[in-house]
């Protein structure tokens, strides 16, 4: 019974990190999302 509570617990475990890594991914993404935005505005100001 015990390493059945082990498993659920890896499992948890192996979902949390997962989560976490596409979290940490989609918010580098964003910031250069958010970068490459702010260069295109700053161009088309320095234009005018």
């Amino acid at each position: 019974m015990a390493w059945l509570h082990i498993a659920h617990s890896m499992r948890f475990v192996i979902i949390g990190l997962f989560s976490l890594t596409a979290a940490s991914l989609f918010t580098f993404q964003s910031i250069e999302i958010i970068q490459a935005f702010t260069e295109l505005f700053a161009d088309l100001f320095k234009r005018k």
